[in-house]
């Protein structure tokens, strides 16, 4: 199926990108400042938002991976989704539109630059530092990617985890707008104009507010109990069709639990000639064996049905 029942594999992006981002928000707050640079403060809020999300993809774990009780007898893997969206949410306000303001705010009072030669420098570390960060959380999307037979586009389309997804996102954004910040640092110094250290600023802003856009869409989605992709429904409907007992499977619905759950529900028209002893014993047998094929199905539910029907 298209999860995985391995929820921790996200922690060691989330922690490694938070590492990243608090040293690197530390230091290009301490640049803006002596620089002036409008593209180095806008990068400064862009990883403070950052770092913040980090935070809240932790607590996004932490709460989905509570045990199920009477309150919620599917368990809470939503909450992953949620926190996530919160994520998204802070990307977009604190990142995005306060860059894009600051940027417009720039374009009308241009900053005298200073200390060009410490936000270079801070600027090259904090490239190197998102890279690194960015290869832990590409690392382990194409592990996921393997394990399921996608290729990464296909991955970060419909990937039911929103963690590593959201930190691969975040740091490829900071490794470009960290480039975009250096080159307009680097424009400033040669032309005495703050224009492009503005532009950049805009230009950072709004790739921060498009990303958080399609987080925003995807944790929305998930939220809503999307299907599974079809394939995957597909593939079991196959499966179960193959029992020898099972005559055909009339209807199947599969939704997302959590990023490494799944809840499936199906109507099956069984062969003739079987009591009812008969049929309640096949249909025990096929959740259990289906059970161990497909960890990932938390829940499945078999309904015998007339043929007719």
């Amino acid at each position: 199926m298209a999860a995985s029942r391995s929820p921790d594999e996200s922690l060691g992006s989330v922690f490694a990108a938070l590492a990243a981002n608090t040293a690197i928000a530390t230091a290009k707050g301490t640049a803006a400042a002596l620089t002036g640079s409008p593209a180095l403060l806008a990068e400064t809020l862009h990883t403070v938002a950052d770092a913040g999300n980090e935070v809240l993809l932790y607590v996004a774990i932490r709460r989905s991976r509570q045990p199920a009780d009477a309150s919620h007898p599917f368990g809470y893997g939503p909450e992953r989704y949620y926190w996530a969206l919160l994520a998204a949410i802070g990307m977009f306000l604190v990142g995005g539109a306060v860059s894009i303001w600051d940027g417009i705010r720039a374009l009308v009072h241009p900053p005298e630059l200073e200390a060009f030669w410490v936000g270079v420098g801070v600027l090259v570390v904090a490239i190197v530092l998102d890279a690194a960060s960015r290869f832990v959380a590409l690392r382990q999307l194409r592990v996921q990617a393997e394990r399921r037979g996608l290729s990464l586009r296909e991955l970060l389309r419909e990937s039911p985890d929103p963690t590593v997804v959201t930190i691969y996102l975040e740091d490829t954004i900071d490794v470009l707008g960290a480039v975009l910040a250096l080159i307009a640092l680097i424009v400033h110094r040669l032309t005495d104009s703050g224009i492009a250290d503005a532009l950049a600023s805009i230009a950072i802003g709004a790739l921060l507010c498009f990303i958080a856009s399609r987080l925003t869409r995807r944790n929305r989605q998930l939220l809503t109990n999307q299907s599974v992709p079809e394939r995957y429904v597909a593939a079991l409907r196959t499966r179960l069709e193959g029992q020898a007992e099972i005559h055909a499977v009339t209807r199947l619905e599969a939704v997302y639990l959590g990023p490494g759950e799944v809840l499936v529900a199906a109507d099956v028209a069984m062969a003739d000639g079987l009591s009812g002893r008969e049929v309640a014993a096949a249909l025990a047998r096929t959740r259990v064996e289906v059970g161990h094929e497909l960890p990932v199905i938390a829940r499945l539910y078999l309904t015998p049905v007339d043929q007719k029907i």
